[in-house]
């Protein structure tokens, strides 16, 4: 029997995948994106309630960050920025999502791109929470009581935890850059 002429050939088994495959981290990280896009998305949507809608609070025991906000313009407005960043990177990251999930070029791009937003805001989160937030507490001592304990609480578990949100866009990163995640989008384009 003849080989049919317009097939491509089959690729050996240690060869690179074929372009247009899609390898097992794409659809595992473009699922993942899509998730983490969508509940990005449902966060910031609720983070940006507290400026839209006045939340009751204990008149006995107030939250420092909300007074915060209120208060302070310079921290209100980089909350603000923060918020419609997050929101902009989750719609990235939904959308890469699919993009890798559909084996698309862009898709691998939005990816790496939202990996180095998210690193990069975490830091700068983690820096203003210190500088605005945790330091003046701090700096208040015994003053501020129990409202103050579970304030400064929150922050200090707000850190930790933006630790721990740094470990996906790492593993985003390696995994973008994996030689068969590469192959999987073919060539790049050459420059003219």
């Amino acid at each position: 029997m003849d080989t049919n002429p317009f097939q491509s050939p089959a690729p050996g088994p240690s060869g690179p995948a074929p372009t247009g495959t899609r390898p097992t981290a794409l659809l595992v990280f473009g699922i993942l994106n899509i998730v983490f896009g969508l509940l990005g998305l449902c966060g910031t949507a609720a983070s940006s309630a507290m400026f839209f809608v006045d939340l009751p609070q204990d008149p006995g025991m107030p939250n420092p960050a909300l007074e915060l906000i209120k208060s302070d313009s310079t921290y209100r407005l980089i909350m603000q920025t923060m918020i419609v960043l997050g929101c902009l990177a989750s719609l990235a990251l939904l959308v890469g999502g699919i993009g890798l999930l559909l084996v698309k070029a862009w898709g691998r791009t939005l990816s790496i791109g939202y990996a180095w937003y998210a690193i990069v805001s975490v830091v700068a989160g983690m820096l203003v929470n210190w500088l605005y937030l945790l330091q003046p507490m701090l700096a208040q001592g015994e003053a501020g009581g129990l409202g103050q304990a579970a304030a400064i609480g929150g922050a200090v578990g707000g850190m930790i935890s933006g630790c721990f949100s740094v470990i996906y866009p790492v593993v985003l990163l390696i995994f973008m850059y994996r030689p068969a995640v590469r192959a999987a989008f073919g060539p790049p384009p050459e420059l003219a």
